[in-house]
């Protein structure tokens, strides 16, 4: 059991529920749904994600390379 409530779509404040449509709607991970307790921090961290996936100059296969080499490093299956 989670000791910080996940918020679910249907009960979320308007201001969360505009962020959950902005960036995919009903079917968020669990970890937007945690940060969804404080609408600011998933502002943040939705807009950290933003400059990591959508904004990237990398092209994919550099990425791709980097989560393999960073999975090794850590000892991840990837």
């Amino acid at each position: 059991m989670a000791r910080i409530p996940l918020v679910e779509y249907e009960t979320a404040p308007p201001e969360v529920r505009a962020l959950f449509d902005a960036h995919g709607g009903r079917g968020q991970r669990n970890v937007a749904r945690l940060f969804a307790s404080q609408a600011d921090f998933l502002a943040g961290f939705y807009a950290f994600v933003d400059g990591l996936y959508r904004h990237n100059a990398l092209p994919p296969r550099l990425r791709e390379l980097a989560y393999l080499r960073a999975s090794q490093l850590n000892g991840c299956h990837y």
